[in-house]
């Protein structure tokens, strides 16, 4: 009856860890619009202030710099890209974001050059918000340039080319070219190491992020022992339960399910979830994948009912943050259709699939492993739809 189709473990390696994120970009603190009574003596009385919210501040800054200095003026460029980093936050100011970094990268390419630090700033900005926005090819495409020009300007070991490789490694996971991704993160973390010793936090988080490489590559026993190491080590430092700690087991229930030993991987993923949910919210991006995973092991379990109800979830919160046509929800979606098959849903699966199959040949192309194995389910259920 299974010919023709993956296994459920080679398709639960799809949907397994989650490296940890570089840090967003940081913007100026906000302020309140003061008013003020001025004194016979010269002295100043506050007699009011109103707290503004943050696009209105940086909105109001920027434009008062374009109007004092001019548009072209770097400290007007630096003030339009504040006020665009606030929209990358804003729900349905997204696109706006993204206009507005594409023109300032232009304008800044021009006037101070690409290859200057607060260009190569603007367009990390614009390629971490395409890779949020699900334009992965884009995003891959910026963050490749904006890697090799850092490289060119500060040196291929400065925290700022470094942290461009990281994301790089990021767009290359989403896009399912895991073996590029966990070499760039292999050389990342040994040039960390060599540059911060072993117990910097910098170091500590590439190599969860280079261990996270390692299971979705398929190196699940080296996995399991860089995240073993890991793990001890974040408890000698009391740094278990933070957010490098708890994606560091995460992971390792991650690598235990791909090597089948259910019962370790299950326990983990239920206690990392715990403290998830409890200090990050239900809706938070690492919860949801640990919720994901948690959903594999129940899979691989044969407890499809239990393992599609998670999915279900995971699924309507994805589609509701990210949209019905961003990369997570597809691959959510995707997961989901995966259960439904072994639990004998079928016609559900294929409406699923078939979804699945159009929006993987539009956001990876019609070659691409995803869209081609869509397809192969689909055939599957149409010889066995009796």
């Amino acid at each position: 009856m299974a010919l023709g189709r993956r296994g459920k473990r080679e398709r639960d390696a799809e949907r397994d860890a989650r490296p940890t994120p570089p840090p967003e970009p940081e913007l100026p603190p906000a302020a309140d619009l003061v008013f003020t009574l001025l004194g016979d003596d010269g002295s100043e009385q506050e007699i009011s202030r109103v707290g503004l919210p943050p696009h209105e501040f940086y909105g109001m800054r920027a434009n008062a710099a374009h109007q004092r200095l001019g548009p072209e003026h770097p400290e007007t460029l630096l003030a339009f890209r504040d006020y665009a980093r606030v929209l990358t936050h804003m729900e349905g100011r997204q696109e706006e974001a993204r206009e507005r970094l594409w023109d300032l990268v232009r304008i800044q390419s021009l006037t101070i050059g690409y290859v200057h630090e607060d260009t190569l700033t603007t367009a990390a900005d614009l390629a971490g918000l395409m890779h949020v926005t699900g334009e992965l090819g884009k995003s891959e495409e910026v963050w490749r340039s904006v890697w090799t020009s850092r490289a060119e300007l500060l040196g291929p070991d400065h925290p700022h080319t470094l942290d461009s490789a990281s994301s790089l490694a990021s767009v290359l996971e989403d896009l399912r070219r895991e073996a590029e991704a966990a070499a760039l993160r292999r050389d990342v973390l040994e040039r960390q190491k060599r540059l911060l010793g072993p117990d910097d936090p910098a170091v500590l988080s590439a190599t969860g992020s280079h261990a996270a490489a390692l299971v979705k590559a398929g190196h699940w026993a080296e996995a399991e022992r860089e995240l073993r190491l890991l793990v001890a080590r974040l408890e000698l430092l009391g740094l278990q339960d933070d957010g490098i700690g708890l994606a560091a087991r995460a992971n390792l229930g991650a690598a235990l399910c791909r090597l089948d030993r259910l019962d370790e991987a299950e326990a983990v993923m239920r206690s990392v979830l715990t403290a998830q949910q409890r200090a990050k919210g239900p809706d938070h991006d690492d919860t949801l994948s640990t919720r994901n995973n948690l959903a594999a092991v129940l899979h691989a379990r044969e407890r499809y009912a239990e393992s599609a109800h998670v999915l279900r979830e995971v699924l309507a919160l994805v589609s509701r943050r990210r949209g019905e046509a961003h990369p997570d929800t597809l691959h959510a979606r995707d997961n989901l259709a995966n259960v439904l098959i072994d639990n004998g849903d079928h016609r559900e699966a294929a409406a699923l699939l078939t979804r699945c199959q159009a929006d993987y040949a539009r956001v990876f192309g019609p070659h691409h492993p995803l869209t081609r194995t869509a397809a192969e389910r689909l055939a599957w259920l149409r010889d066995n739809s009796s």
